[in-house]
């Protein structure tokens, strides 16, 4: 999860960071606290705002509110402004502007320090000097940069314990002695966030996706139960054939494979690691709840070690569930392609259903030649409505 940069400066002033004076308005209408001058940021979770106008500096009050609302009123990199962060603004030198981030580094095998001299927008472009330091809970030793040694282990305390994937600071600027975070940017461990209780964080996406409540549901199912993933992945689509896939590479050919086909995906989501039943019986659920649906494809790879049984009885649980909800008997085409483990006894298990137009495939046909028999079906079924 990425955090917003109103709350990864909130968990480095509890450990200790400093940051400006601030204060979180919602509206364009509360009254400022803050005295100016200032820096009005647009929180928003992608990048490279500043350009996109998302950073505004005044230097009157009387100017503050006109800002705000502009920035409340205008998308920044198709994300709408739903919150903006009021700052005072620091007066510091471009010779003590530093860019600082932990993160995982697959060379390394371990968290490591980035540290420019340079920090600041278009950080990137600048010709400086970028070093790189792995770092390991277990030693004491610490890179000798310009940052003190007491804020380097405040910032690596924060990376471990709150199972961060990334921290960045830029810039991490020294004024009078003292280090100041201006921009922090926080990705926590999605796996972790069940850790972290205390801490209250809004539902986000993809950044400017506003998600649907379909989406916010999906992504409930898996915590804090891990045996296996359903719906910690699950789009919304503008189609009108159900997909429950498993397996993320399968899932991905799949897809496309549909699409190919000339199939319009009414979602995208996927279960694996041998999910439990009640897990695979609430996606279903999920993914038949969307209006309008000509067909469901049941895809997936040939498994290794899901129990095609056990899952497949989760997904006829859920078929069943959602049609008492719905009120509705499903008559769409219904196809399912699976193998792995106990697909026999599935496979017999699903051929007694009653009241459904279920269409069974093994290993014996292609994900791609499934996907052209659920175009078609579902093109005659939607004709035939």
């Amino acid at each position: 999860m990425i955090l917003y940069e109103f709350e990864g400066k909130k968990i480095l002033e509890e450990a200790g960071i400093k940051v400006p004076k601030s204060q979180l308005t919602r509206s364009f209408e509360e009254e400022i606290t803050i005295p100016t001058p200032l820096v009005l940021k647009a929180q928003v979770l992608s990048g490279k705002r500043a350009n996109a106008g998302g950073i505004v500096f005044v230097e009157k009050g009387s100017d503050a509110k006109e800002a705000l609302k502009e920035l409340f009123s205008k998308p920044i990199n198709s994300e709408k402004v739903q919150s903006v962060l009021i700052e005072e603004e620091i007066s510091f030198s471009s010779n003590n502007s530093y860019y600082f981030s932990i993160s995982y580094d697959t060379d390394y095998r371990s968290p490591v320090i980035t540290f420019s001299e340079k920090g600041g927008t278009g950080v990137e472009e600048k010709k400086t000097e970028t070093r790189v330091y792995p770092i390991s809970p277990l030693d004491d030793k610490l890179p000798s940069l310009s940052v003190h040694y007491d804020v380097l282990y405040k910032l690596i305390n924060v990376f471990y314990g709150n199972d961060c994937l990334l921290l960045e600071i830029n810039p991490f600027v020294g004024v009078s002695g003292e280090w100041i975070t201006l921009d922090a940017k926080i990705k926590i461990d999605d796996s972790a966030l069940s850790r972290h209780k205390e801490r209250s964080f809004s539902p986000r996406s993809v950044p400017g996706h506003i998600e649907t409540e379909r989406e916010i549901k999906a992504k409930k199912i898996d915590e804090g139960d891990y045996r296996g993933t359903a719906g910690s992945a699950y789009f919304d689509l503008d189609g009108d054939i159900a997909v429950l896939a498993s397996g993320g590479g399968a899932s991905l050919t799949a897809m496309d494979a549909l699409v190919k086909g000339g199939g319009k995906p009414a979602n995208y989501t996927e279960y694996s690691g041998n999910p439990s039943r009640e897990k695979v019986q609430k996606l279903t659920e999920i993914v038949l709840s969307k209006p309008n649906l000509n067909g469901l494809w049941v895809i997936g790879a040939i498994a290794n070690f899901t129990d095609i049984y056990e899952t497949m009885s989760g997904f006829v649980d859920g078929l069943r569930e959602a049609e008492k909800t719905l009120n509705t008997k499903f008559k769409f085409p219904i196809l399912i392609r699976r193998g792995g483990p106990k697909d026999k006894e599935a496979f017999q298990m699903l051929k007694s259903l009653k009241g459904l137009n279920l269409h069974i495939y093994g290993e014996e046909i292609s994900i791609t030649e499934s996907a052209k028999i659920m175009v078609k079906l579902a093109s005659q079924y939607a004709s035939s409505r």
